[in-house]
């Protein structure tokens, strides 16, 4: 099982932990991060790390300071024991075994007749419902851009899940993507929705057309009510719904001895007027 490492520039090793496949971690300096670095030049929610096609991915969170690697500053980057990032004046990098990185389709839907683009949406998640029911549920949405409902997934299973990390789904073109848009417009691997500090947010993964919103490129945007946010020619939006009451089952009073027992009505006769089945028996 593969384990972050979190360490100082002289090698000093300040935390280390076993990781979740089907998790996310996050990491800045707010005290419930799973990896808190109290730092200046660390921002409050600086990155998320997450697996995806086997390999973990280190991404840029919206933080001030943002990633860099050997090369230099970077959006995203895969993390290995070769391979790692520095956020703030801490490295990042990976421990234990290589993982098994499973065959990926690219997937490309066919032209239509019209020759128009058609659109694939495949939530690729089992048992989303949670077992005890919460207060509230959270609706993921996912529309095209000419406003069609592709998808309704309920989260709060994935929400209530009591796990180290955080909750979280991939999102993007490959056939091994958690949620799939399988579209030209969508990246193999274009984005991640988690949860950070109990709201769900969408992180840019590196892809081509990024996170636009309100005119501006995000590497992180809250999904709040209202949002919608792209992922290619898709929208993505969370719809918070506060889960009702199910109805108490009627209560049958018992039928008192004074009581008379209820009559059938009468059938209509052929042999009078209309006006005349009126008549009481």
């Amino acid at each position: 099982m593969a384990e972050l490492i979190l360490s100082q520039p002289d090698g000093t090793v300040l935390a280390q932990k076993k990781l979740d496949p089907t998790r996310g971690y996050w990491i800045g300096r707010e005290s419930n991060c799973d990896f808190v670095v109290d730092n200046a030049k660390v921002s409050r929610r600086h990155a998320f790390i997450f697996q995806s096609n086997g390999r973990w991915m280190a991404c840029d969170a919206g933080s001030i300071g943002g990633l860099e690697v050997e090369s230099g500053p970077t959006r995203a980057a895969m993390l290995s024991a070769d391979n790692w990032v520095c956020v703030g004046s801490v490295y990042v990098w990976l421990g234990g075994g290589a993982p098994h990185q499973p065959e990926w389709i690219d997937a490309r839907p066919e032209m239509s007749a019209d020759g128009s683009t058609n659109r694939v949406v495949k939530l690729a998640v089992e048992e989303l419902t949670d077992g005890e029911p919460a207060p509230t549920r959270d609706i993921l949405v996912v529309t095209d851009h000419e406003g069609n409902v592709h998808l309704c997934a309920d989260l709060s299973g994935l929400a209530a899940a009591r796990s180290s990390g955080a909750p979280r789904l991939t999102i993007g073109r490959a056939n091994t993507m958690d949620l799939q848009l399988c579209h030209a417009s969508v990246d193999p691997l274009h984005a991640v929705i988690a949860i950070g500090s109990e709201k769900w947010s969408l992180i840019d993964a590196g892809s081509s057309s990024g996170i636009m919103y309100d005119g501006k490129r995000w590497y992180r945007k809250r999904l709040e009510r209202g949002i919608s946010l792209p992922i290619g020619d898709f929208r993505v939006s969370m719809q918070r719904i506060a889960r009702s009451t199910p109805p108490s089952a009627p209560v049958i009073a018992p039928l008192s001895s004074s009581a008379k027992p209820p009559v059938a009505p009468r059938r209509p006769s052929a042999f009078l007027d209309g006006d005349d089945d009126t008549i009481p028996v």
